[in-house]
């Protein structure tokens, strides 16, 4: 009987702890992402051009 006890309380502790990590995974937001993200105009004109060159 107190195995079947201590083997539920284990089980029921188990149990709690996935879903509280899957709680805080799911609620957690990467504020580096964020950080290092930089937002361009899409009208604005690249900086940048590619010249295609063939040289012999």
């Amino acid at each position: 009987m107190r195995k079947k006890i201590l083997g539920a309380i284990v089980i029921f502790f188990v149990t709690l702890a996935i879903l509280l990590m899957i709680d805080d995974i799911s609620n957690t937001t990467n504020s580096q992402l964020r950080e290092n993200v930089q937002m361009y105009d899409t009208n604005e004109e690249p900086e940048l051009a590619t010249v295609d060159r063939e040289e012999d």
